[in-house]
């Protein structure tokens, strides 16, 4: 069953309302919050996930990462 989180990227104006599941990974949800915001922002392959104040690694799963429905995750871009 779909997890509804709320998904905010680096750069856009409004947060997203995003569908996950538990078994997707958090790179391939990073990339779902990109996609839905690119009207507004450019992708990029250069993102970490912050979920609370941790940075999630990639191949994790969102049921790994314990998100429940309704909270709220950050998509940043990386630097160096």
């Amino acid at each position: 069953m779909p997890i509804p989180l709320y998904g905010f990227l680096e750069g856009d104006t409004i947060g997203l309302l995003i569908l996950a599941e538990e078994n997707e990974t958090i790179d391939a949800l990073a990339a779902k919050l990109q996609e839905a915001a690119s009207l507004r922002v450019a992708p990029s392959k250069n993102v970490s996930l912050l979920y609370g104040k941790n940075s999630l690694e990639p191949t994790m799963t969102v049921g790994q990462a314990g998100m429940k429905p309704l909270e709220r995750f950050d998509v940043v871009r990386r630097t160096g």
